[in-house]
């Protein structure tokens, strides 16, 4: 098939006038001037975005837990609400949720997502017959869907640095290592086929998984034919930093940075908290910095040291975490702000060759994103993925804006979700702002909110 584009935001910038050939899911040429058999975009083409961190099962309780459940209501009493969650949902729930949030992504510009899943086993502990059973629920809701899915198994093992036992309301996540090798092998033996579907692994964080077990899983995981990379959470809460300065005597990204060689496959997850010399470190390791603006806000975590990292060229992708915001433009949005609240200071996301805050944020976190995707996309050009979206110029803040602008005007502007079309692996999930099962699925997802929320 072969699409035109008026306006177009390729690997080396804007551009006008081109034609893109895409030949089963990838971009084969790319020329001047509109071909005869070309069809027409719809509106300006940019790549899709990346959803570099997801928990899909959260989504099913947003908006829940805006009460003071204490005085000292924070990140860890959240989490107490969560683990009562769990204990509600089958896998075929499950994939309710997954299916809902996914075509919500594809809605709002997402056209992949990094899959963080941890909920394996039932509330009890008890192992389903098939283990991946919950895997397979997120991975196939992300098939019906359209939206490519980087699945990531985590690996959790203890509630606490120190090799501390497990709590009862964490035995639906625990594996050993070896089961966990056993789960990831036979999801990438199952998917290894699917363009869309690719296999990562994620141990939890520093405070779950005991140094013994990180170099083993990522020793393994090295040299294992997917290839895939690894997700971990680091960094993102004070008392996680000053537990692991007590019990290993470094801050969690500089005791990482110390013992393993992180590179372009390493998401750090949030790295909230993080020292000049840390900043740095990560910075030139290559390692991506996975932000969740508007989860980090919600939980109270704290604020990324966005000016400081890109200023040291660190790369960075943005995620929906918890799912209490599903648009990338609100995330970036967000991400812009909360630095200019920070530095007292406007336009700060952004370089002295692309000085527009919107087309810096919109074209690096595509691209640094798809580096821990295991897929090729994030840029629009010859050979990447076809993984496009259309923006929606009918809007009056993007009526007029020129192509500089534009992504600027739909990020800090538009109030009006911005997406028209979503192209996945040169499939079109959304036309015209709809997809063909959205109704049907809502459906399902609000029946089971009826039934299995209201306990919390």
């Amino acid at each position: 098939m072969k699409y035109y584009a008026e306006e177009i935001l390729l690997e080396t910038g804007w551009a006008n006038n081109k034609t893109l050939t895409i030949e089963q899911g990838v971009i084969t040429d790319i020329v001047d001037g509109k071909l005869p058999d070309a069809e027409s975009f719809s509106g300006p083409v940019v790549p899709g975005m990346v959803n570099l961190h997801s928990h899909a099962f959260q989504k099913a309780f947003v908006g829940l837990t805006e009460f003071q459940a204490n005085k000292d209501d924070s990140f860890w009493s959240w989490r107490d609400a969560m683990y009562r969650l769990l204990t509600r949902l089958t896998p075929e729930d499950l994939k309710v949720v997954a299916e809902y949030l996914y075509i919500e992504m594809l809605r709002h510009g997402y056209t992949s997502c990094a899959e963080f899943h941890y909920l394996h086993h039932q509330a009890d502990g008890s192992r389903y017959s098939d283990p991946a059973i919950n895997s397979k629920a997120v991975i196939e809701a992300a098939q019906t869907a359209g939206i490519a899915l980087c699945h990531c198994p985590v690996f959790y093992h203890h509630a606490g640095f120190g090799e501390k036992p497990a709590q009862s309301s964490q035995l639906p996540f625990i594996h050993s290592v070896d089961e966990f090798k056993q789960l990831v092998d036979g999801l990438y033996q199952s998917y290894q086929v699917d363009p869309t579907i690719s296999i990562g692994i994620a141990p939890h964080s520093l405070r779950a998984v005991s140094e013994q077990q990180l170099e083993e899983l990522v020793s393994w995981w090295s040299k294992h034919p997917a290839q895939g990379p690894v997700h971990i959470h680091i960094a993102e809460q004070t008392k996680e930093v000053d537990e692991c300065v007590e019990f290993y005597g470094q801050r969690p990204v500089a005791w990482l940075l110390n013992r393993f060689d992180l590179n372009e496959r390493w998401n750090l997850v949030h790295a909230t908290h993080l020292d000049a010399a840390e900043v740095k470190a990560m910075a030139a390791s290559g390692a991506i910095a996975g932000i969740c603006p508007a989860t980090e806000a919600n939980l109270g975590d704290g604020i990324f040291s966005g000016v400081e990292y890109i200023q040291q060229g660190g790369h960075f992708g943005i995620g929906s975490d918890s799912h209490i915001c599903v648009s990338p433009w609100h995330e970036l949005r967000l991400f812009e702000y909360s630095q200019r609240l920070k530095h007292r200071r406007r336009n700060l996301l952004c370089s002295e060759e692309t000085p527009h805050v919107g087309e810096f944020l919109w074209h690096t976190s595509t691209r640094d994103g798809a580096m821990v995707m295991s897929r090729d996309t994030g840029v629009i050009k010859k050979g990447a993925r076809a993984d496009l979206v259309t923006l929606d110029t009918q809007i009056a803040e993007l009526s007029s804006a020129p192509k500089d602008s534009l992504l600027d005007a739909a990020i800090f502007a538009a109030n009006d979700n911005p997406v028209s079309d979503v192209m996945v692996n040169g499939v079109w999930q959304i036309k015209d702002k709809q997809h063909d099962n959205y109704e049907m699925i809502r459906t399902k997802y609000k029946s089971l909110l009826k039934r299995k929320v209201n306990v919390l």
